[in-house]
């Protein structure tokens, strides 16, 4: 296994339940908190730079609050689009005994 491989594999055993039960702790909801932990170890994968992490709670509260509020502006502009939709007028159709006619 490749040195920074390794790095983020002891940051995953040693931080993993740590960083879900803060983010269950902020968000009330223990499956959105596995999924943004989960994007947050992808981010650190993809930054490839875990090796030069000094304070990984740190480093891995401040991955994960950004990853929160872009999922909590979100998740608050998908429920007001939906509240919008139901706020619009049903279409009138026309009942099958009309269209028959």
């Amino acid at each position: 296994m490749p040195a920074d491989a390794q790095v983020l594999h002891t940051l995953y055993r040693d931080h993993h339940n740590w960083l879900q039960g803060w983010l269950r702790r902020r968000l009330g909801n223990g499956c959105d908190a596995a999924d943004l932990a989960q994007d947050t170890f992808v981010r650190l994968l993809r930054a490839g730079n875990a090796a030069s992490i000094r304070e990984p709670r740190d480093y891995l509260a401040t991955v994960a609050r950004g990853l929160m509020v872009d999922f909590l502006r979100r998740r608050s502009l998908e429920q007001a689009y939906l509240e919008a939709l139901a706020n619009q007028p049903q279409a009138e159709h026309p009942s099958a005994e009309h269209q028959a006619l």
